[in-house]
Formats: C-alpha cells, sequence, structure tokens
C-alpha cells in the first residue's frame, strides 16, 4: 500500500472522528484484502496528522484482549493503540464529542523503568510495575454500527476516544491483578461485571504482549506511562442522562455522568 493511501485513510478516520460521523468499514469494499501491516501503518499515520495538530501521545492501550473476542473476531493475539491528551475527560462524558460512545473498565499499570521487546513475559512486568490504578476508557469506532474487522480497527486506533483515571496509586503488594474484580452500574443497574483474569488470564500478560508487540518496531513501553491493559468486561452503550459507577474490590471506584 502507497504512502499516499495510507495517508487518505488515516486522514478519513480522522475526519470521521472530528465529524462525528461514522463511516463503512474499509474492509467491506475498498480494501477488502487490508492487512495487519497495513492497518499499523494506517494508525501510524493517523498518530503523526494527530500529532502535527498539536496533539501529545499519553500512553499505549490495549484491545481485543479477551479470547472471546479473539473467537468472535478469527484472531490469535490482542491490538494495541494510544491515547492522546485531549481524550481525557475532565468532569461529565460530553455525550455530543462522540458517534456511539461505549465505556469499559481496565486496570491501569505504571512501570519503573522502561521495557522493550522481544521475549518479555508476565513474570518481566510484575518486578517492573511502580504502580496500578484504575481506569475506564470510552470507546467510539469510527465504522458504523461497530462493525469492523480486525485491520480496521487497527487503522482506527483501536477505537480510542476518551479516558478517565483515578488518581490513587496502589502498590502491586496490595491487589490481586488476575483475581481484582470489577461491577459497572447504570443509573444503579447492574450492567456489566468482570475480573482481571479476562485479560489475557493477568493484566501483566497483556503488558508483556503489548511490550513484544511494540519490541518488534523497535519501540519502548516506558516507564511512567499509564499504560490501559484492556477490558476486563465487553463494552457498554451508554446515553445522556446516564449516572455510571465502576466499582472495583481494590481499585479507587470511579464514578461519572453522561450529558
Amino acid at each position: 500500500m502507497e504512502d499516499e493511501l495510507i495517508h487518505v485513510i488515516a486522514s478519513e478516520l480522522i475526519t470521521a472522528e472530528e465529524n462525528k460521523q461514522s463511516i463503512e468499514r474499509f474492509t467491506k469494499h475498498r480494501y477488502p484484502d487490508l492487512s495487519v501491516e497495513q492497518a499499523y501503518h494506517i494508525q501510524e499515520a493517523l498518530i503523526q496528522i494527530k500529532r502535527m495538530e498539536g496533539d501529545t501521545v499519553v500512553a499505549p492501550k490495549m484491545g481485543l484482549t479477551s479470547k472471546a473476542k479473539w473467537d468472535q473476531m478469527g484472531v490469535d493475539k490482542p491490538i494495541y493503540g494510544f491515547i492522546f491528551d485531549s481524550m481525557r475527560v475532565e468532569g461529565d462524558i460530553e455525550f455530543d464529542k462522540y458517534i456511539h460512545p461505549k465505556i469499559e473498565p481496565e486496570i491501569g499499570i505504571v512501570l519503573t523503568s522502561d521495557m522493550q521487546g522481544p521475549g518479555v513475559t508476565k513474570e518481566d512486568v510484575l518486578q517492573n510495575i511502580e504502580y496500578v490504578f484504575s481506569a475506564v476508557e470510552v470507546i467510539d469506532s469510527r465504522y458504523t454500527d461497530f462493525d469492523f474487522h480486525l485491520g480496521d480497527v487497527i487503522a482506527d486506533n483501536a477505537s480510542s476516544k476518551g479516558y478517565i483515571f483515578s488518581k490513587e496509586q496502589i502498590s502491586l503488594d496490595k491487589i490481586d491483578l488476575a483475581n481484582e474484580t470489577v461491577q459497572v452500574t447504570i443509573n444503579d443497574e447492574i450492567v456489566a461485571e468482570g475480573i482481571g483474569s479476562n485479560v489475557l488470564d493477568h493484566p501483566a500478560e497483556s503488558i508483556a504482549a503489548l511490550v513484544n508487540m511494540l519490541g518488534a518496531n523497535g519501540q519502548k513501553v516506558k516507564k511512567g506511562e499509564p499504560i490501559m491493559t484492556g477490558g476486563m468486561t465487553s463494552a457498554v452503550l451508554i446515553e445522556p442522562g446516564d449516572v455510571i459507577k465502576v466499582t472495583y474490590s481494590t481499585l479507587p471506584t470511579i464514578e461519572v455522568a453522561v450529558k
């Protein structure tokens, strides 16, 4: 795929995001053979455009970290994307900034030192955790009805659009990452429940996968970055007027309204 076409597709995705108008997935008719490698090149172009427009990458995020999602998508490994400073949710979630937003509760992790693959293991990550925090990601695919194939979602920066981080930092000795539970309520109704082991069997395994995937491209996962390890539950659609409460067994609770 030529550089010019990569830039065109990346620009279309950014325009869809800015206009809050969904588009048909590229693999449906236009580029049915879009490969994973090509999709990551498009993601890189998208990130570069955002940086040129003055935005700043905050951290990497993992996607497709559920084995059930792998079966659904026909894949055998997760994907990654990046979150930007402009995606930070301050106060309420403003619904009109999105196309069709959903939320996912996550476990966030910060490392004590840089890590680079290949060959990084879960145990390596566990020896290198500075602290843990709770997080909510607001995902907002730019594709109509969240209809996408693997290449589409990679190109779309793994549906990244918003994030909320807890301010409290929890040390690793105070939490069992694999057995940390979460409950999501909307307007006092339980809509999702999950556990840390839903994230590639262990959130540290998710970070090891991230480090190794980025390492294949000569990139590092940096110390001090707030890494989002992946959804502990299925994504939940939200609407204006919703009051959301995300309650963890150890990590800080996150509460936010949608206006």
